[in-house]
């Protein structure tokens, strides 16, 4: 029931606002502008990109299964868009006692958790099997960056294997401390070393009794959590940390709104980086919603006087609407949807 007490406190926290799909790609962690825009103004950060596989087929049975639950209702008027019943929001509430949604800090770890993962299991399996003089080993995953990145670090430990699987079993042993036993026990269950396999999620679906998808959620929380604390006290998780040192960016924009950052510090305009850039004027616009929404120094005063913003943050508290469409009608005509998104993605950093 995991992930579908996931979908009600997205439809809960969207407030009728969004449709069914806006859902769906938020926990896809899509990363266009309005759904990551999304995720700041909806506070739904933590949980954007926490199920990167799950199919549109899935998703969909799963709402309709709430719906049949008369746990979501269809508002009247607007397409693809719910609302919780008071059943579904005793639901949701009990469920939070159940699950730890506070592991989860999908925005800025979501594509770093599963390298990182992949990073670990691997360097266990292989120092494990390399220490026994085992190496015929099927590694535990195709993907070629992790491999070759294990390999140079192999390069670094195997003339001392067992010194390297103490210092990450006392930091794992630590880590896991912090954790409760059955959820740690899950993440060891994950584990494969020499002569011994990891349990594939089917046989921990198994084990726990869960549905393949909640505890695939459960070890994304997991691992989230883990990492978290990992970046916080790298001093205590030396090597840990250094699992996850070139994965986590300071400012996680996309390649391509750092090079629109960069030509803005140039002072270079907005037309003429499009120019500049072959692309159109909107998808600058995108850019720069999106530099706002991370970066706390990029100040959008050059775009939008502060009357307008103040007017933008009066209609965003007096209808108590994130919505475009509901604010453009309320504001002055000549604010654009442009100035609107700037300000709302400014809007979460004066919470």
């Amino acid at each position: 029931m995991f992930l579908e007490s996931i979908i009600l406190k997205c439809f809960y926290q969207l407030n009728g606002e969004r449709s069914v799909s806006s859902v769906y790609h938020l926990l896809k962690g899509n990363k266009s502008i309005q759904t990551i825009q999304d995720a700041h103004s909806y506070q739904l950060e933590t949980l954007y990109g926490i199920y990167r596989h799950l199919t549109r087929n899935s998703f969909n049975q799963k709402v309709s299964f709430l719906v049949e639950k008369e746990y979501l209702n269809e508002i009247e008027g607007e397409t693809n868009a719910f609302r919780l019943t008071g059943q579904a929001l005793s639901c949701l509430a009990e469920s939070k006692r159940q699950f730890p949604f506070e592991y989860f800090n999908g925005l800025r770890y979501n594509e770093t958790a599963d390298t990182f993962q992949l990073r670990l299991l691997l360097l266990i399996q292989t120092l494990t099997n390399t220490k026994m003089r085992f190496y015929q080993f099927i590694p535990i995953t195709d993907q070629i960056s992790v491999e070759q990145w294990v390999k140079q670090i192999y390069r670094k430990m195997k003339s001392n294997e067992a010194h390297a699987l103490q210092a990450i079993y006392q930091e794992l042993y630590q880590l896991l401390q912090l954790f409760p036993d059955k959820y740690a026990s899950l993440f060891v269950e994950r584990l494969t070393g020499y002569k011994t396999y990891g349990k594939s999620m089917n046989q921990l679906a198994e084990l726990t009794k869960l549905s393949i998808m909640d505890v695939h959620l459960l070890l994304t929380g997991i691992i989230h959590k883990m990492i978290q604390v990992i970046e916080t006290k790298p001093e205590q998780f030396p090597v840990l940390s250094f699992l996850i040192g070139d994965l986590i960016e300071q400012i996680p924009i996309t390649n391509s709104a750092n090079l629109t950052y960069q030509l803005l510090q140039k002072q270079y305009t907005i037309d003429q980086i499009a120019v500049m850039r072959n692309l159109k004027i909107n998808t600058i616009h995108d850019h720069i919603v999106e530099i706002a929404l991370y970066d706390t120094a990029f100040s959008i005063d050059h775009y939008i006087n502060q009357e307008k913003q103040q007017q933008i943050i009066d209609v965003i508290n007096q209808e108590n609407t994130f919505k475009l469409r509901d604010i453009k009608k309320a504001v002055h005509d000549d604010i654009s949807y442009f100035e609107i998104r700037l300000v709302l993605a400014k809007k979460k950093l004066l919470k």
